[in-house]
């Protein structure tokens, strides 16, 4: 996936730094800077918006929505994002351990540097996505609508794809010992030399040199 307009946050040049409280109008949050702050859950639906440093407290955020948005060094470690949707949006440095983003929709976005680790994406529509160099060890990825989407030298190790077509999806830079999946649905998945190995054993075969 290349980088262009379409696919990047579109940010304005300047933006203001104001509290969370100050910006908030109504389940409305936009053009904006948000630093160094704790936000309470609430559906709120962002727009051109860059936090740095921010913790996102547990709680539902669901159906909240996310377009233009840019998170920084943030964490949102176990926040119940389901049924959100995010556009154009990239975390970079972020902690999503045990995130939950079940049903959500996530397009246009890149996870780069992050830990995400017991993350739930279960029943979501992820297209246009990048994993960059991230942790995504035990992920869950069960029943994924799963479209032109990279995982480049991350992290996978126990992470689960069963019901998830795989087809389009390169895991060949990425590090694994063990994926769950479904075998009649790895059809055009790109794998390493090594990761075709593991593959071929789900598959019953007795590989002898």
């Amino acid at each position: 996936m290349k980088k262009n307009k379409k696919t990047e946050p579109m940010l304005p040049k300047e933006l203001e730094t104001i509290s969370f409280i100050e910006a908030l109008d109504d389940g409305y949050v936009h053009d904006c800077r948000i630093v160094s702050e704790e936000l309470p859950a609430g559906k709120i639906h962002f727009d051109r918006v860059l936090f740095e440093n921010v913790r996102f407290l547990g709680g539902e955020w669901e159906r909240s929505e996310f377009a233009d948005v840019v998170f920084i060094n943030c964490d949102l470690s176990n926040a119940d994002l389901g049924r959100a949707v995010f556009h154009r949006v990239k975390f970079e440095n972020c902690r999503l351990l045990g995130t939950d983003f079940t049903e959500s929709t996530i397009r246009y976005t890149r996870f780069k540097g992050c830990r995400l680790d017991y993350a739930v994406f279960g029943f979501s529509h992820i297209s246009d996505v990048i994993f960059e160099q991230s942790a995504i060890r035990q992920g869950d990825f069960y029943e994924v609508d799963l479209k032109n989407t990279q995982f480049l030298d991350s992290e996978l190790n126990e992470a689960n794809f069963t019901a998830t077509s795989l087809k389009g999806i390169d895991f060949s830079s990425s590090r694994f010992e063990e994926l769950q999946l479904t075998m009649e649905l790895v059809s055009g998945c790109k794998v390493s030399t090594d990761q075709a190995l593991l593959f071929a054993r789900k598959l019953g075969l007795i590989i002898t040199e």
